[in-house]
């Protein structure tokens, strides 16, 4: 909701504009009471266009993650929100997703089964609404006038069409961006090309982008556990037990970053959307209702402030890599680590993505991806788009003549197989 209120420092003489958003403490583990309160607080939702509208229900379900897991939109949180669009009777209700690079690949890792995973097609079937796959989905060539960096684009036909998004993110920490919410949310609208394209092209303003065509007309936070660091630890794991909403996705992700405890004016894309004429990233101009920020803040760790305490003696040349290698690489990282060669990290060089030149090395190499192969001759080449984090821990191991078979042994008990 945005409305007009007089700025008495201006004494009257000019309007500021203000957007809601509502913060919901969880009570008793109450999570449809908690979300239908937050909605309820901030008036917007209820004045929707709902008459003959079709709805899509845009969760995070970036990976195949469990709920509860922080990693992806909780689907206590999803069915909640789909039930109260299916109370405004609009003509079709959609819960729809494309997860990350990494995981669309059909029959193996897609977003179907991430959202099987995720239990959300229990809830579709519950709701008797549908679920679409939108990396699968028709897409759709858009032109974006006043582009920072994207004006063409391939969308999701049905996030192209919908009356109305409604946006489910969950408040994480991201390497590139800061943090990951309402905003980059709908990364999930796009192709898997265009989602690796938005790193190429630089990653905040092809989230801005993309938002000038597909912004959510209303944003409901899954605050209950936010992740912070690399993702890559149960310490990551941040109970928050909030629910955050609003009708403008700027404001809302202006005030989960102030939750998180990152100062919004260091988040670049979502000054970038305000600037845009997106939505108010202005604090003082968000009239928050329910919980005061400062009663709920709690200050996440950095992603690369995690990852250089972690992993910090590797070192990695890159330049505009997307989420979906730097995830993966993540996975060797964790891997090596949790078999004792934390002290060979720093004997580690992994480059990816387009850097534009490779200074001088000591050691062999590792090359990851399609978009690094043009320098696959300086070292041990890993295939793929993205390459799996086990085939870039083999190729790890190679480089720093380590026995591969004592990581899978790792492996084998990090993962219970």
């Amino acid at each position: 909701m945005q409305f007009f209120v007089l700025n008495s420092a201006q004494q009257g003489k000019e309007a500021r504009k203000v957007s809601v958003v509502s913060i919901v403490r969880l009570q008793n583990e109450d999570v449809e009471d908690a979300v239908r309160k937050s909605v309820a607080l901030t008036d917007s939702f209820e004045s929707l266009p709902w008459k003959d509208a079709t709805v899509l229900v845009k969760p995070n379900t970036v990976s195949p993650s469990k709920s509860g897991s922080g990693v992806i939109t909780d689907a206590r949180v999803v069915e909640t929100v789909t039930t109260l669009v299916k109370e405004k009777n609009p003509k079709r209700v959609i819960i729809g997703e494309g997860s990350s690079v990494g995981y669309d690949f059909p029959s193996r890792f897609d977003s179907i089964r991430c959202m099987t995973v995720a239990g959300l097609l229990e809830v579709a079937a519950k709701l008797g609404v549908e679920i679409v796959d939108l990396n699968r989905d028709e897409q759709v060539e858009v032109e974006v006038p006043d582009a920072f960096v994207m004006d063409t684009f391939a969308i999701a036909k049905t996030a192209l069409e919908a009356d109305i998004i409604i946006s489910l993110p969950v408040i994480k920490t991201h390497i590139r961006t800061g943090i990951t919410c309402g905003l980059k949310n709908m990364k999930g609208v796009l192709p898997s090309n265009e989602k690796k394209r938005t790193h190429q092209l630089g990653l905040d303003r092809g989230i801005v982008d993309l938002n000038r065509v597909a912004k959510p007309t209303f944003t409901v936070v899954d605050g209950i556990i936010g992740t912070q660091g690399t993702h890559s630890d149960e310490a990551d794991r941040v109970p928050l037990n909030l629910i955050i909403a609003g009708g403008d996705v700027v404001a809302v992700d202006a005030v989960c970053a102030d939750v998180a405890g990152f100062d919004v004016k260091d988040i670049l894309h979502v000054q970038l959307a305000a600037e845009a004429n997106l939505g108010i990233a202005d604090l003082s101009c968000i009239e928050v209702r329910g919980e005061k920020i400062e009663s709920v803040r709690r200050p996440f760790i950095p992603f690369l402030q995690a990852a250089q305490e972690r992993f910090g003696g590797a070192n990695i040349i890159e330049k505009n890599t997307c989420t979906g290698c730097m995830g993966e690489s993540l996975s060797a990282f964790i891997y090596l680590n949790k078999a004792g060669f934390h002290d060979r990290l720093s004997d580690l060089t992994l480059i990816m993505g387009t850097p534009d030149e490779i200074p001088p090395l000591s050691g062999t190499p590792v090359v990851l991806g399609r978009c690094a192969r043009r320098y696959q001759h300086l070292g041990v080449f890993v295939p793929g788009c993205p390459p799996h984090g086990i085939k870039i821990t083999d190729g790890a191991c190679d480089a720093l003549k380590i026995d591969p078979n004592i990581v899978h042994h790792a492996i084998a008990d990090l993962h219970n197989f």
